[in-house]
């Protein structure tokens, strides 16, 4: 038995080390550098230079000038913005700033997968020939001749080639420095080897040339958070092979906070694993069947384990193999394979990024190395919870949702410490506004979705204010050091904001409920308000946000001209809803409520004033309803250890945006 433990685990071993000496074998492949290929000769080549871009008016401008500034025929290149689902400045500012923008807004098919495929159709429609079209991102700057190096890989008959992308970071930051040689070693390193031994490139979504017949004959199919990685591997079964362009460079911003760092590994992460549940069988399929060994790289490429998941399971192997090892269980040599894992693994980090020519502040940051690996922990604990690949979660890159001043930062989470008079003027004051101004009111469930819902966080973040609903969260204000003395609840909410509203003849609707909830609801809350115009209700169907009947909802808005809209979803979905369609919502104000409109209609009860003062009116409401809330209850109460150790941990170290 201890032999066939020791063999299991030594094969274990094995495979790991094998990963780890492919990685090697390409830094050290990379330190020869292949011959610069880019000619003196003229570009000839029409390009079109594809940005999509969500919300992008902080960087676009730069961006675009960049590329302006290519070292390339003017008549040969034209840049291209694509203004996907924005609801800031970012078309406006591309155009001042020298591209053509296309504008698209489709509410269910978000993303830069779907974006691309858009453009890139309508593009192939428009009478305006070219022979090849260059994605770049948002955020990104490029060398001046970035296009002209693209461009001689194409005359090259190359049809789809991928740029050297690195990161941008500042001196200071020792752990985005870690991330930039991340980067480093994934791309620089990792293709200029796979290219010195004639293997194909993969894509990483900025700074990717396709030439017009490729996505003719192929067409832009990938939409899910990796589109650059599975449009590679579809890419390769058709074919196409994709070829690594050192000279031509392209630098992008890093995430602008931890928090948004945890959901961009998070969507990588994820959708890589996705990718290899999905992709790499049918690579094997196809390396079997059509005796196809140019596809062997890609299957092996394919299965590496990222690099941070690669050293915890070799270290793990590794100290499990000693400790057996200690206690005579297994003998020495099933150690082996495990510690030569390793030993690879700090070579290729060595060699690779010396052979990157790492800037001389990435090797001091490499301390921080295990606790960057162990971070990356928390990301695999999380994806063990599910995900869903096809989701699309913009990244914070440009530090756009600061906060605004006396807005509290709550483990990510800000919160406005307003009371209920200052909340009610803020709400009132936005009628008329331009956009909708969107309201929340926060309890300890809203801080843990956002802990572990990337989407969700990002509604918080931007929404325009956001109410203190919660004891707890009163408690983990004041823990921060705040003077937030008041609660602000949804349900005294709007019954003080129905009678502000009645003195100026102000018009609300009612969204949500279930049989007739909304109807009474309405009806007392106009009895107990004379004067307030409850100008309509509706009760749509229970189905998933983006299935949801937006049109007949919008319709009946638009028939009601209200002036604040009360959404009753629950949450999340409510606040889901008001930020995927706040577009189209024809209303000043949007109010996600929970469970007023029952309150209101007489169907659910509040806690006895003594229980709301002391900050149980949990108890009653799990007294009342335990088999709906005791699972989030015990939920949320599991989570206020670590947020309540963030909240001290900001106070007292300091932190970003509460990650």
């Amino acid at each position: 038995m201890t032999g066939l433990l020791a063999v299991l685990l030594a094969a274990a071993g094995t495979i790991a080390a094998g990963f780890s000496a492919y990685l090697l074998l390409l830094a050290v492949a990379s330190l020869f550098r292949a011959r610069n290929t880019v000619e003196r000769r003229e570009p000839a080549s029409r390009l079109v230079v594809l940005v999509p871009a969500h919300d992008e008016e902080a960087s676009i401008a730069r961006t675009v000038s960049s590329l302006l500034a290519q070292d390339y025929p003017g008549e040969l290149m034209s840049v291209v913005v694509v203004a996907d689902n924005c609801t800031d400045g970012t078309a406006e500012k591309a155009s001042a700033a020298g591209a053509a923008v296309m504008v698209r807004f489709d509410d269910r098919n978000r993303g830069k997968g779907q974006a691309l495929h858009w453009a890139i159709a309508n593009l192939e429609a428009a009478d305006d020939p070219f022979d090849a079209v260059v994605v770049v991102d948002a955020d990104s700057t490029v060398d001046p001749r970035f296009l002209r190096s693209l461009e001689s890989e194409l005359s090259a008959g190359h049809e789809v080639v991928q740029a050297d992308y690195t990161l941008r970071t500042e001196p200071g930051r020792p752990q985005a420095a870690l991330v930039a040689a991340g980067f480093l070693l994934f791309h620089r390193v990792r293709f200029g080897g796979r290219r010195r031994l004639g293997m194909p490139a993969n894509l990483v979504g900025n700074g990717m040339l396709f030439s017009r017949r490729l996505l003719q004959t192929h067409g832009w199919s990938a939409f899910s958070g990796v589109e650059d990685l599975e449009f590679s591997i579809d890419l390769r079964l058709s074919g196409f092979a994709p070829r690594f362009a050192p000279a031509a460079r392209v630098e992008g911003s890093a995430a602008a906070s931890r928090r948004g760092a945890f959901q961009q590994r998070l969507r990588w992460e994820g959708g890589r694993f996705n990718v290899v549940r999905t992709r790499l069988g049918v690579l094997l399929g196809a390396i079997v069947r059509r005796r196809d060994l140019r596809l062997v790289d890609a299957a092996i490429d394919l299965a590496t384990p990222p690099l941070a998941l690669l050293t915890m399971v070799a270290g793990a192997g590794l100290f499990t193999s000693v400790v057996l090892t200690l206690f005579r269980i297994v003998p020495a040599w099933a150690a082996v394979p495990w510690a030569l894992a390793l030993a690879g693994i700090a070579a290729f980090v060595v060699v690779g990024l010396t052979s990157a020519g790492a800037p001389a502040g990435t090797w001091p940051a490499l301390a921080l190395a295990p606790v960057f690996v162990a971070s990356k922990f928390l990301t695999y604990a999380r994806l063990t919870r599910g995900f869903d690949p096809k989701r699309w979660d913009r990244t914070d890159r440009t530090g756009e949702a600061q906060r605004r001043p006396g807005r509290l930062d709550i483990a990510g989470v800000p919160v406005d410490p307003a009371n209920m008079d200052s909340a009610l003027d803020r709400i009132t004051g936005a009628i008329g506004g331009p956009k909708v101004f969107q309201v929340a009111t926060v309890n300890l469930d809203f801080v843990v979705r956002a802990r572990t819902d990337p989407r969700v966080w990002s509604i918080l973040r931007h929404s325009d204010l956001n109410l203190a609903d919660g004891a707890p969260v009163l408690w983990l204000g004041r823990l921060l050091g705040a003077d937030l003395r008041t609660r602000v609840a949804g349900a005294d909410l709007v019954p003080a904001l129905a009678h502000r509203l009645a003195a100026n003849g102000g018009r609300i609707f009612l969204l949500g409920g279930e049989n007739g909830t909304a109807k009474v609801a309405a009806e007392r809350l106009q009895e107990a308000n004379a004067g307030l115009a409850v100008v309509g209700t509706y009760e749509p169907p229970r189905c998933a946000v983006e299935e949801m009947p937006i049109g007949d909802i919008v319709r009946r808005i638009e028939e009601a001209r209200p002036d604040v809209l009360l959404v009753a979803f629950g949450h999340p979905k409510q606040e889901k809803f008001i930020d995927l369609y706040r577009d189209r919502l024809p209303v000043s104000v949007a109010i996600g409520v929970g469970c007023v409109f029952d309150l209101l209609a007489g169907r659910s009860r509040r806690a006895p004033r003594w229980m709301q003062a002391i900050g149980m009116e949990w108890a009653f409401r799990l007294s009342r309803e335990p088999r709906r809330l005791v699972r989030r209850y015990v939920i949320d109460a599991a989570w206020l250890i670590p947020i309540t150790a963030l909240v001290l941990r900001q106070r007292f170290i300091g932190g970003v945006d509460g990650a």
